[in-house]
């Protein structure tokens, strides 16, 4: 694992490839406020988009071939950010010279290709984090923190909804959207172990995908996800179910618990329901832009992977955490078809 602390810094020299509009817009504005990324270089096709977040964030470096980059800067980790194609290419090209990477969701085109990056990663003996930001969204992390008490209790199951704009296929609808919230089931549930699904098509940019999930820990999980939403009105909702508790967490960004061990005044004789509290970022923490990056996870995953290259904290959100969406969106699309209880698989290999 590539360190600077050996030389007297605590800096990650980190080299960023794309500059599109997401990175421009979700990622690269969360540089300047990590402490431990050093921008070295920015790479893309587009020379002068290139020289343009270079310029906006400090990096020396400007390339339009990634070898050239790796050769010209020897990073200690590489962000990568682009197509799913692009995303596989270039982790490949990077994880075989033994350099960390974290890559955006979906980390390749198919579950073959994010097997491949896993593999590769072995060999080389390095690793990589996916862009599953919605671990790193502060009201997510609280709530994961809650389920491991006592108070929370075993899980018992989980509700999961997600509404984004129009998609032309339902493929397109899992691997770019729904991809976040199936990790984040896993965050908070566990590995799948089984799903049933269904798929309707009103329209040929319209899907609705509904699909039952048994949890190997024994839990049951629901997810359903559709593109009738608009862009620029994106939902989410989440529900958690413990032993005589329960969690709603309302677009990553606020939580409320309900609970026996909630209830805050005795109530003075009277016979009173529905007791909670909840949790919601301060609007001084709500981000820095209208993107909200702190609250919605994008501040949280860099820094991760900023210290996690310098080793200071192990990384999360694997390539390995890629591979597993991967295969439960491979077990939604093989059950949407053949209306049948489909057992996920596990592991690494893709034979």
């Amino acid at each position: 694992m590539a360190t600077n602390t050996k030389s007297g810094r605590d800096l990650a020299r980190i080299a960023f490839v794309g500059a599109g509009g997401h990175s421009s817009q979700s990622l690269y504005p969360n540089i300047p406020l990590i402490p431990e990324f050093e921008l070295v270089a920015v790479c893309d096709l587009d020379g002068e988009k290139a020289r343009q977040r270079a310029a906006d964030y400090g990096a020396a470096g400007v390339f339009t071939d990634v070898e050239a980059m790796l050769d010209g800067v020897k990073p200690d980790g590489v962000c990568i950010c682009g197509s799913p194609a692009m995303n596989h290419e270039v982790s490949l090209q990077v994880l075989t010279r033994g350099i960390p990477i974290f890559v955006e969701k979906p980390p390749a085109e198919d579950t073959q290709g994010a097997a491949e990056l896993v593999e590769a990663s072995k060999e080389a003996g390095t690793w990589g984090m996916v862009g599953f930001m919605k671990r790193f969204a502060p009201a997510n992390r609280i709530v994961r923190g809650f389920m491991n008490s006592p108070e929370f209790g075993q899980f018992t199951s989980l509700t999961a909804i997600h509404g984004c704009g129009h998609h032309e296929s339902v493929r397109n609808v899992l691997i770019f959207n729904a991809i976040h919230i199936i990790d984040l089931a896993r965050f908070f549930a566990g590995e799948v172990k089984a799903l049933q699904a269904y798929v309707c098509e009103p329209g040929p940019t319209r899907k609705a995908i509904c699909a039952n999930f048994r949890f190997q820990s024994g839990g049951l999980g629901q997810l359903n996800v559709n593109s009738g939403h608009t862009w620029q009105n994106i939902f989410e909702q989440v529900y958690l179910s413990g032993q005589e508790c329960g969690i709603v967490i309302d677009q990553s960004n606020s939580a409320r618990i309900t609970s026996p061990e909630a209830q805050f005044v005795s109530g003075q004789d009277q016979e009173l329901f529905a007791w909670g509290r909840s949790y919601s970022v301060p609007g001084a923490m709500s981000g820095w832009s209208a993107g909200g990056h702190y609250t919605r996870g994008y501040w949280g995953e860099l820094s991760h992977f900023a210290r996690s290259v310098l080793g200071k904290v192990p990384p999360v959100a694997t390539l390995e955490d890629g591979l597993a969406a991967m295969r439960i969106i491979d077990a939604i699309t093989e059950s949407a078809a053949t209306g049948a209880e489909v057992e996920v698989k596990a592991g690494v290999d893709v034979g």
